[in-house]
């Protein structure tokens, strides 16, 4: 029989054993994430504002095109990434499924909402230990994934633009009900700031979690394992 651990032993090394939490397709799709984000903002901030050009464009390359061929391309890329996660919504594991989702009108789960509420502004200090994402994190990711099919939407739109009789301006015409062109543009440009800003969150919370729990959160999005930190029965 294994005997208990102390409360010091505890301290000294808090994992209990190991979970695998994130499937090798989740892990996959946040790192394309990753790198598809970076690459979009990078050639959408030009396209937004070309920093550099050459003089003669006859000579010398076209900047510009082949940014925007970067850029469409990478959004393909990206939009499949994301589909990739909402699959694994669906059909991944126990960790990764829509059925981890906290609901706001159960009790239990509404505690917790607030105890993680407090945690991130400092109000608590020892939250309880939770496997897969914690509620704060999961309704950060439900609104920048949201925030995702926006950006990739009005992407898609604007290509349309290209071919004013073709499917996809077809599709998404609708985004005409919204504003003009130029409206457009400017919201797709300024969500950027908005997903670069999550980003900096989400390696503070990341962090944040990983160091006060040593749960493995960072090493995890690497290996999909995770430390069984939580409390003996």
């Amino acid at each position: 029989m294994t005997p208990k651990l102390t409360a010091e032993m505890r301290h000294l090394c808090p994992a209990k054993g190991f979970i695998y939490v994130w499937q090798m397709p989740v892990r996959f799709s946040h790192w394309l994430n990753v790198i598809c984000i970076t690459i979009l903002i990078s050639t959408g901030l030009y396209i937004h504002f070309p920093f550099f050009t050459y003089d003669n464009a006859l000579t010398e390359p076209y900047v510009m095109g082949q940014m925007r061929f970067v850029h469409f391309v990478t959004g393909m890329v990206f939009t499949f990434s994301v589909l990739l996660r909402i699959a694994y919504v669906l059909i991944g594991n126990e960790y990764a499924n829509w059925r981890t989702f906290y609901n706001p009108f159960n009790k239990k789960d509404r505690g917790l909402i607030i105890q993680y509420f407090k945690y991130y502004t400092f109000l608590e200090k020892n939250p309880k230990h939770i496997i897969t994402h914690n509620p704060m994190a999961q309704y950060a990711y439900l609104a920048v994934f949201l925030i995702f099919f926006f950006q990739i939407l009005s992407g898609f739109y604007l290509w349309s633009l290209n071919d004013p009789n073709g499917t996809l301006y077809g599709m998404l015409s609708w985004f005409s009900y919204i504003g003009n062109v130029q409206y457009i543009r400017m919201i797709h440009y300024f969500v950027v700031f908005l997903i670069a800003t999550f980003l900096v969150v989400h390696l503070y919370a990341a962090a944040l979690v990983d160091f006060r729990t040593r749960a493995g959160d960072i090493s995890s999005i690497f290996s999909g394992w995770k430390t069984d930190v939580s409390e003996d029965e």
